[in-house]
């Protein structure tokens, strides 16, 4: 499980797009991974769920400075990026939520991420179990019908 965290400028062209940008490659990520995808805490309203989308990582490619002006208009995406993660199967949430709501989670260690984090293995058990209970439909949904694109090819590590 990857978190990966976006500015409110971005948040909802990386979910619209289903593409996320880094200055550098996700490391040891496999393709087909869940991704929660959070928003900026400052970026949210009082009340608001960071966690309001869950994606599957299809891949982590190189991408070049026009290609990101493109995908993401405004923000100077080419000077400050290089990396493209593409994702699949982009959910609303039932229930959004942020990591401080998840019993028993060391939400602490997430604070200072700035663009992607490999969720912690124990990390990892308390959020599908808080996930099973918060979003259960959002969850079979996932279980039922999270496909990748034809012809995306198998699992494999995707970082370059």
């Amino acid at each position: 499980m990857i978190l990966f965290k976006a500015s409110g400028k971005t948040y909802r062209r990386v979910v619209t797009r289903a593409l996320h940008a880094f200055p550098f490659s996700p490391a040891e990520v496999l393709a087909h991974e869940l991704v929660l995808l959070s928003k900026n805490r400052q970026d949210c309203r009082n009340g608001e769920g960071q966690i309001q989308y869950l994606a599957k990582l299809l891949s982590v490619e190189p991408a070049t400075a026009a290609e990101l002006e493109q995908y993401f208009p405004g923000v100077n995406a080419g000077e400050r990026w290089k990396y493209v993660a593409r994702l699949y199967w982009s959910r609303p949430l039932e229930h959004a939520f942020s990591l401080f709501h998840v019993d028993g989670l060391n939400h602490r260690r997430y604070d200072t991420v700035q663009e992607f984090a490999r969720v912690d293995a124990g990390d990892e058990l308390l959020l599908l179990d808080f996930l099973c209970r918060s979003n259960p439909k959002t969850v079979l949904d996932f279980l039922s019908n999270a496909e990748p694109p034809y012809g995306s090819g198998q699992d494999g590590e995707v970082g370059q």
